[in-house]
Order: C-alpha cells, then sequence, then structure tokens
C-alpha cells in the first residue's frame, strides 16, 4: 500500500472547539469549516498543503485511495471523522499514530500529544497553532502572513506525523495496525441504527420521574412550606436540602436504601455516612436501578443531570449528527496494563448496563437503542474468563494446566482458587 500522511486544520474559537464540544458534532457542525490539509504522499514525497474546502475536494476527487492507508496524528478521534464524511474518503486502511503512541507506552513516559511524541522520538519541535494567530477567524479572514504561517505549520505537524510512523509502526506490528483500522472503522463506518424515538421517550421519562423525586424529597422534609412554593422553587429547595449529609441519609432510609458508611477520620473506631464526592459507594448511587435514589444522589453532587440522563443525551446528539448511523467510539489500547479498549467522547458502548428480560429498567434503553441494519442480527457473546485463562495458559501454571488437560470446557480456574483461599473442598464453593 502506499501511505498517505495527512493533517487537517479547521476553524476554532473560544466557544466552538474540541474542547467544548462532542468531536462528532464538532466535525459535523456548519461553523466548523475545514481550513486546510497538509498531505504528504509516500516517505519520500514532498508535503503540500491545500486551502479551502473546494481545493480539497478537488485533490480527494482525483486521488485513488483503494491501495492507500491514510495516516494522521489523532487520525482514530478526529482526522479520520472528516475525511469519511465531510469528503467520502474511504481508504485501504486507516493508521494513527497517537493510537500506535499509547500502546507503546508513552503516556506514561512523556504523553501522547505530537509534541511530546516527537520530541521523545528527537524529530524536531512542533510549531504553535497560537503563534498562527487564527484563533476564531474564518479562511477569509487570514491574510497573506497568516496563511503561510497555517501552511508552516500544517506541514511540520505532518513530517513529524511520518517520521513518528516510520519509527514506531515496526514495533507495533501488522497485526495490531490492523486492530487500529478496525477501531477506526467501527467509528467512521458504523453499523448500527439508531432508535431515536426510544431514546427520545426514556429521555422524558427520566425527566419527569427525577423532577417528581425532588418534589416529593422537599415534601417529606419540609412540609411547612412545600404547598406554598412554585414547584421550579420547590425543586431548587430540594436539591439544597439533599446537599445535607443527615437528610440525604434519612432519604436513603426512607426508600430502604442502605446509607453507605466509612471509618471517621478522626476515630477509627467510629462509623460515619459516606456521602462525600471522593467516596465510590456514594457516587455509584448515580447509577442506581431506581431512578429516585439516582436523581437525588446527583442533586447531592450539584449535578444537573443523571449518568444515565447524560448518556442518553450524548448518543442523541452523536446520532444525530453522524450521517451514517451511530459511531462506535472506543480508545484502541485505552487500558494500557491489559491492552483493552476503553471508551472515549463519553459514550463508552462497550460498558452499557446488562438487560434484564425479567426487570426492565430505564437504562436497557442504551442498549436496545443500538439496533442492526436490515438483514442482519445483533449477537451478543462474551468469553469467559478469557484473562485468567490466557495468562495461566501463557505462564503454564500447573494446576490450571491440569484443569486444562482434564477438560478445557469445565476448567474453572476461579473455582479452584476459591478452594484453596477458603480451605473449602471443591463441591463445596458456590458463586459467592
Amino acid at each position: 500500500m502506499q501511505i498517505v500522511y495527512l493533517d487537517f486544520e479547521t476553524f476554532w474559537s473560544k466557544d466552538h472547539s474540541l474542547t467544548k464540544m462532542h468531536p462528532v458534532e464538532y466535525v459535523m457542525h456548519p461553523e466548523t469549516e475545514i481550513q486546510s490539509v497538509a498531505v504528504k504522499e509516500g516517505n519520500d514525497g514532498e508535503t503540500f498543503v491545500l486551502f479551502g474546502e473546494d481545493e480539497i475536494k478537488v485533490w480527494v476527487d482525483h486521488t485513488d485511495f483503494s491501495n492507500t492507508m491514510l495516516v494522521g496524528h489523532n487520525m482514530a478521534g478526529f482526522d479520520a471523522m472528516i475525511c469519511a464524511w465531510r469528503f467520502g474518503i474511504r481508504p485501504k486502511a486507516w493508521g494513527c499514530t497517537l493510537a500506535i503512541a499509547r500502546a507503546l507506552g508513552y503516556a506514561k513516559t512523556g504523553g501522547l500529544s505530537l509534541k511530546k511524541v516527537a520530541e521523545d522520538l528527537g524529530l524536531g519541535p512542533k510549531l504553535d497553532l497560537e503563534a498562527t494567530n487564527t484563533k476564531g477567524k474564518k479562511l477569509v479572514d487570514f491574510t497573506y502572513e497568516e496563511i503561510e504561517a497555517m501552511r508552516k505549520y500544517n506541514v511540520i505537524d505532518t513530517e513529524l506525523c511520518g517520521g513518528i510512523f516510520r519509527k514506531l509502526a515496526p514495533q507495533l506490528g501488522v497485526r495490531e495496525l490492523k486492530l487500529i483500522d478496525m477501531t477506526i472503522r467501527m467509528l467512521v463506518e458504523p453499523q448500527f441504527e439508531l432508535d431515536f424515538k426510544l431514546l427520545e421517550d426514556t429521555l422524558e421519562k427520566i425527566q419527569d420521574e427525577q423532577e417528581e423525586t425532588l418534589l416529593k424529597v422537599a415534601e417529606a422534609l419540609m412540609p411547612e412550606v412545600a404547598g406554598g412554593m412554585k414547584e421550579v422553587d420547590l425543586i431548587e429547595e430540594s436539591k439544597k436540602i439533599l446537599a445535607s449529609a443527615p437528610k440525604f441519609a434519612k432519604f436513603l432510609e426512607s426508600k430502604g436504601v442502605p446509607v453507605p458508611m466509612k471509618e471517621s477520620p478522626s476515630n477509627p473506631e467510629k462509623q460515619i455516612p459516606a456521602l462525600a464526592k471522593t467516596d465510590e459507594e456514594f457516587l455509584a448511587l448515580q447509577e442506581h436501578e431506581n431512578i429516585e435514589i439516582a436523581a437525588a444522589a446527583s442533586a447531592r453532587l450539584g449535578v444537573k443531570s443523571t449518568i444515565l440522563e447524560s448518556r442518553i443525551e450524548q448518543f442523541l446528539r452523536c446520532g444525530r449528527a453522524c450521517p451514517r448511523g451511530m459511531p462506535i467510539a472506543l480508545n484502541y489500547y485505552g487500558a494500557d496494563n491489559t491492552g483493552r479498549w476503553s471508551g472515549t467522547m463519553k459514550m463508552n458502548q462497550q460498558n452499557l448496563p446488562r438487560v434484564n428480560p425479567k426487570d426492565s429498567k430505564p437504562s436497557d434503553a442504551l442498549r436496545k437503542c443500538l439496533r442492526a441494519p436490515e438483514g442482519y442480527k445483533v449477537v451478543v457473546a462474551d468469553l469467559s474468563g478469557i484473562e485468567l485463562r490466557v495468562n495461566h495458559f501463557l505462564w503454564k501454571e500447573p494446576e490450571s494446566m491440569r484443569l486444562f488437560n482434564q477438560d478445557p470446557h469445565k476448567a474453572d480456574l476461579y473455582k479452584d482458587f476459591a478452594s484453596k483461599l477458603y480451605l473449602k473442598d471443591w463441591d463445596d464453593v458456590n458463586k459467592m
């Protein structure tokens, strides 16, 4: 394949940028002007810069991408969406130097930015985008000097990206490069269709129930004034009440929910309610299956919406902005110790609440809204104990190998470990 390195620059301002907006919304927003792209065709090609969407489109229309690998720094989180959705580019393969650097541990040693990785590899300095003086400006407003500053900035970014790829890609290997390509395709060539109505109806129900919950809390904890206040004022007053730890604990008890407890910092022998922003058990209440509890916990934290509400809103915004279905956004090698994918763009579709057919919950909408297109089906699968099994197989752990040899399908490594840890006979080990 021919490798083509590229780097886009787009309109950005204080309030219109990737730090302020969801990446999918930013890329597809009509205000997001594609201002330039620097292109380096092959490792020996001279890097050139195209300005304006019309000029870029001419290059795209006259370029055959059928045997091309497109590489960019953060291609997986930005440039690929512009290529695929704004210009209809479908290369043979996608490559991302940021993803490669993440897999090779650069997040721990110096950082994953183009600047940091290039510095670590001794490839030279990156220029400062702020120095181009283009913040908040459309291309038509650029001066000649600003165009030339952008050209230079764009060229250096692309040259650094090419240098990083040539040094790091051989260390990663072809199999992992294929995984990066697959990860990017899940984002820019989505297959899932989105059930907007299901999400919208669920969101409306959650918001109505949240308001009802806050009204009930206020009426229960301050009945003397509740009758003479407007609902909107009562809801705000309810949030203030929930900010009180003793009153919030009283509310949980009234709902039959155990109050999270922790050791008192001043008296280790005393237990106190664990209801601070740093207490994990309390934070987990935001995802409680009872919407009243989740809404109250979010209100206590000063959050305007529950986690479920926020996720549904992200799904809706992303689905409405994307022209081709529901993107699956994951970070390749996001978990740096195991190499697993991690969630990104505030969606994490690999970690959605489970659906229990016998006990429906509002959170079911997150999974059920992802629909297979006509002629396809969604297949849900999981690998049982896969990390433990592979680890023990690679290290040839003697007892595990004995179990594998006896019957690889029935080899229960967790049960074997529990029998040793709790000094139980094999048959006496239960799920707990």
